[in-house]
C-alpha cells in the first residue's frame, strides 16, 4: 500500500510538471506513460477479494491498463526519433484498441452476472484455480508489451531513423534510452505474475513477492524519469534542446540556410532517385558533417532524411503516373525508378502518406476516375 501511494504521489507531481511547464506534443506520450503507470500502481492494493467485491468497476478500468504501456512507449520513441508528422504511429487508434476491447468484454461479463454469480467469480479469481481467461489475457498483455518495446528499441538504436536533430545530443539519447528500456524491468517482473495467475490466491494471506517486485519496478521507473527531469529539464523542451545542439555543432543560422539551399538543389536534380542514398552519402556529396546535415534537414524541412527522400520519391512516382507512364511501365518499375529500395517500402510509404494502395490509385487514374490526387481512398 505504501509503495503504491508513493508512486502515485510522485507521478502526479511529474504529470503536473510536464503539463504545466513543458506543453509540447512530443511530451504527450511520456505524460500518458506516467499516468497509466500511476493508475496501475495505485490499483494494486485494491486487487483483493473484499475490494474487488465492493468495487467491480476496478476490474474493468484498471486491469487492462498493461495493454496501454507498450503502445505508449513506442509512441514516445517515435516522437523522440522521427521529426514531423510521421512521428504519430500509423493506424493510431488500433494500437490502443486492446485496452477498450478487454474493458468492454469484462464489463459485459460483469453486467451479465447476478450478485451471487459475481461473488463466485471473484472467489475463483482469488483461488488456486482461477478462470483460464485470466492467465490468457495476462499472456496477451505480456506479448503486447514485449513486441512494442522491441519496436521502440529498434527506433532508438537504429541510426537511420534516429537522424532526428534531438538524437544528435548525447544527453537526449541517454534520456530516450532510459524511458524506452526502463519498462523492460516492469515486463520482466510482470511475467512472474502473468504466467502464474494462481498467485492471486495468496493475496488474502500476504502480499506475494512477485506483486511487490512489480510495484518496485514501476516505482523505479518513476524515480529514473524524475531524476532525469531534475538533472536535464531541457529534455522536455525541444526548442532549448535544438538550440543547444546547434551551438555544439558550431553551425550558425546563416550556414543552416545555405546548406538547406544545397539540399533542395541536390534533390531537385534527382538525387533522391538513388535507392542507396543515406544521410552519410548525402553529407559526403554536400561536403557537410552528417550531424550538421541532420540538424539542417530537421530545421529547414521539419523531417528527417528518410522522410524527406520518401516525400520526393512519392511525388516523382505520382508525376510519372499522371504523365501516363503506366501505359508502358509497371507500378513497381516506376517505384524503383523513383528511388524506393523495395516493393514493401514503397507500398508502406505510399499507403501511409495517401491512405490508399498504389494499385488502387493507378486503377483510378487508368479508368479516368482519378482526380490527380493520390489520396483517393
Amino acid at each position: 500500500m505504501l509503495i503504491a501511494a508513493v508512486g502515485v504521489a510522485q507521478s502526479a507531481v511529474l504529470l503536473v510538471l510536464i503539463i504545466a511547464r513543458y506543453r509540447n506534443r512530443r511530451n504527450l506520450p511520456l505524460a500518458l506513460i506516467l499516468f497509466t503507470l500511476a493508475a496501475r500502481l495505485g490499483s494494486i492494493p485494491f486487487w483483493n477479494f473484499e475490494d474487488l467485491l465492493a468495487h467491480p468497476w476496478t476490474m474493468v478500468v484498471f486491469s487492462p491498463i498493461p495493454f496501454l504501456g507498450g503502445p505508449l512507449v513506442w509512441w514516445f520513441a517515435r516522437e523522440a526519433t522521427i521529426p514531423g508528422p510521421e512521428a504519430r504511429p500509423p493506424l493510431f487508434p488500433l494500437h490502443f484498441a486492446p485496452y477498450f476491447i478487454e474493458a468492454g468484454a469484462v464489463g459485459a461479463l460483469l453486467l451479465s452476472l447476478g450478485p451471487i454469480e459475481y461473488q463466485a467469480l471473484v472467489a475463483r479469481i482469488f483461488s488456486a484455480d482461477p478462470p483460464f481467461w485470466i492467465g490468457g489475457r495476462n499472456v496477451l498483455k505480456l506479448i503486447s508489451g514485449v513486441v512494442y518495446t522491441v519496436l521502440a528499441a529498434r527506433l532508438v538504436f537504429n541510426r537511420e531513423w534516429s537522424s532526428s536533430v534531438f538524437m544528435q545530443d548525447p544527453k537526449h539519447r541517454a534520456w530516450v534510452k532510459v524511458v524506452v528500456l526502463a519498462p523492460v524491468g516492469i515486463w520482466a517482473s510482470f511475467s512472474m505474475v502473468a504466467l502464474r495467475p494462481e498467485l492471486a490466491g495468496e493475496v488474502a494471506e500476504r502480499a506475494p513477492l512477485p506483486y511487490i517486485v512489480v510495484s518496485l519496478a514501476m516505482l523505479a521507473v518513476f524515480y529514473a524519469v524524475s531524476f532525469h527531469i531534475l538533472l536535464s529539464p531541457e529534455a522536455l523542451s525541444p526548442r532549448q534542446l535544438h538550440e543547444r545542439v546547434r551551438r555544439e555543432l558550431s553551425i550558425s543560422r546563416e550556414q543552416i540556410d545555405e546548406v538547406a539551399k544545397k539540399v533542395r538543389r541536390e534533390l531537385e536534380r534527382g538525387a533522391y532517385r538513388d535507392s542507396e542514398l543515406s544521410l552519410t552519402r548525402l553529407a559526403q556529396q554536400l561536403r557537410v558533417h552528417p550531424n550538421q546535415l541532420s540538424l539542417v534537414i530537421n530545421d529547414a524541412f521539419g523531417e528527417n532524411v528518410p522522410s524527406l527522400l520518401n516525400r520526393y520519391r512519392l511525388q516523382h512516382f505520382v508525376d510519372e503516373v499522371e504523365r501516363g507512364a503506366l501505359q508502358n511501365r509497371t507500378i513497381l518499375d516506376l517505384a524503383f525508378d523513383a528511388g524506393f529500395p523495395s516493393k514493401s517500402t514503397f507500398n508502406r510509404v505510399f499507403k501511409q502518406q495517401y491512405g490508399a494502395a498504389p494499385s488502387y490509385y493507378a486503377a483510378q487514374v487508368a479508368s479516368g476516375t482519378g482526380d490527380a490526387d493520390p489520396a483517393v481512398g
